[in-house]
């Protein structure tokens, strides 16, 4: 097995930022990224954390995404807006859309926002998880069928629920409790067909390179209490599972990333190294074990 060091999450949070600045990307920004992918580190999905910054430094430093673009609303109505990604780093201006979805959702109810130009992600678990604190539910399709929902419930947390979560591990070793089990569930061959129409519907709706990013406002539906408890009473019994990131279960996660620091394996941590001798920066030291 690949060696596992720990790293100290501010100190991480920095040296990423660092690794963005240097291919062109300012520091706020750098920042923000960098906050972006150790969320999941923070919530159990490693592989879709820090570990993917490779990746993002070689399509910015490549020209593949434009470093400098923070997209525009090119069109707007109460409740809706349509916004230009210009090809931008694609977690900054999903954030930003979110943001746009939020404000119109504090105003309206209800915020739809329809992003053009903006490349594909990994997950969208750290945006609709952002749209969810508002407290709104949050909601976002994309690119390759990716989708994810986000509910604000009463342990402080919200309740994310990601197709893309699954296959990196979140809920993997949680067993499947009774309560679970016992539930109607659809047939393997219907849960494909309707998860098919979905991505059917999603791709008429979007255009290409394309997003929806939707916020609600729980309070203009009904007292947040009584949704909380709903929501409760939904998962009463549940576990952790497969693309289903529940309140206990992340604050755990964060706990440990923050008290005993951010886990890299051996082949994540010499791909950030080789950008950081690159690109001339200091490389954090790991948590004393």
């Amino acid at each position: 097995m690949s060696a596992i060091h720990r790293y100290r999450w501010d100190d991480l949070r920095r040296f990423a930022a660092a690794l963005g600045s240097a291919v062109g990307l300012d520091r706020a920004r750098g920042l923000a990224l960098a906050s972006h992918l150790l969320w999941f580190d923070a919530a159990g999905a490693a592989r879709l954390g820090i570990a993917t910054l490779p990746d993002w430094l070689e399509a910015m430093e490549g020209g593949q995404v434009d470093v400098r673009a923070v997209g525009r609303v090119i069109g707007e109505r109460s409740a809706l807006a349509l916004f230009d990604g210009q090809n931008g780093i694609p977690p900054l201006l999903l954030e930003r859309a979110a943001e746009l979805a939020v404000e119109k959702a504090r105003e309206t109810a209800v915020g739809w926002v329809r992003v053009s130009r903006l490349a594909a992600v990994r997950s969208v678990a750290a945006v609709t998880a952002g749209i969810a604190v508002g407290p709104m539910v949050g909601l976002v399709v994309g690119p390759n069928r990716l989708w994810g929902m986000a509910l604000p419930s009463g342990a402080g947390l919200p309740v994310v629920i990601d197709s893309a979560l699954a296959a990196a591990g979140t809920g993997k070793s949680a067993a499947v409790s009774s309560e679970d089990a016992s539930r109607p569930a659809l047939s393997r061959r219907d849960a494909s067909a309707l998860l098919e129409s979905l991505g059917i519907a999603a791709e008429v709706l979007l255009p290409d390179q394309g997003w929806l990013v939707a916020a609600v406002s729980v309070p203009a539906l009904e007292p947040l209490t009584t949704f909380h408890e709903r929501v409760a009473s939904a998962l009463a019994g549940r576990t952790e599972a497969p693309g289903r990131l529940l309140p206990q279960a992340w604050d755990a996660h964060r706990r440990a990333a923050r008290e005993q620091g951010v886990a890299l394996a051996a082949p994540a941590w010499k791909a950030l190294g080789d950008w950081a001798r690159r690109l001339a920066v200091d490389l954090p030291r790991p948590v004393d074990p």
